[in-house]
């Protein structure tokens, strides 16, 4: 009995003091405090996920009513997309739904006011932030499926080929229409020049 009082006790322990599932940056702004990251943690690419964001007062009081007050710019690399924070099941959580296309780096640049507020900072993932998202294959089973983004490159170059060789060979079309044409004009010539002599001689 006492043994099993000693586990349920460091059981106990342990959920008190293990890190929380998601990682999150949080940031303070003016008298506000801002929790920023991914919806779903570990985030992977070409499944659907949020930017999540929590918006409370310095004391932990979830903020009210915040329809409209915030805009998240979503950037990768030189690639942007703005998206709107929609309030989402509990009071002072925002979220904007998006499907990161690509492993790598993400930041999450936040614009608006809330309660008098202005706000515009930015967070970028990192170990000590929120996570970068991953690449899917890495939980794929029981095989490997390429990344539709690869594959979407790979479907371009293959049309691209595909263009150049429908290119090169109307080049070839109108070659050979122009070399037989040359060659119809140069018979008629001949032709001509025959039958003038015929009738010189005549």
């Amino acid at each position: 009995m006492r043994r099993l009082q000693l586990v349920a006790a460091w059981a106990a322990l342990a959920a008190v003091v293990a890190p929380p599932a998601a990682a999150h940056e949080t940031k303070p702004v003016g008298p506000l405090r801002l929790t920023i990251g991914w919806g779903d943690e570990p985030a992977y690419s070409g499944l659907r996920n949020d930017v999540e964001v929590g918006v409370s007062h310095a004391d932990g009081t979830p903020v009210r009513n915040l329809a409209g007050a915030l805009t998240v710019e979503v950037s990768f690399g030189e690639a942007r997309v703005a998206l709107p924070l929609l309030p989402f099941e509990e009071p002072g959580e925002l979220r904007a739904a998006i499907v990161p296309t690509r492993p790598g780096t993400y930041s999450f640049q936040l614009t608006g006011s809330v309660e008098g507020q202005a706000i515009d900072t930015t967070s970028t993932c990192s170990e000590e932030t929120f996570d970068c998202v991953l690449d899917v294959s890495e939980i794929q089973f029981p095989a490997q499926d390429p990344p539709s983004g690869q594959l979407a490159e790979r479907l371009a170059r293959s049309l691209s080929r595909t263009e150049q060789a429908e290119n090169e060979a109307t080049d070839a079309r109108r070659l050979a229409l122009v070399a037989i044409a040359l060659g119809a004009l140069a018979l008629l010539t001949s032709l001509a020049l025959g039958l003038r002599r015929m009738r010189k001689r005549t």
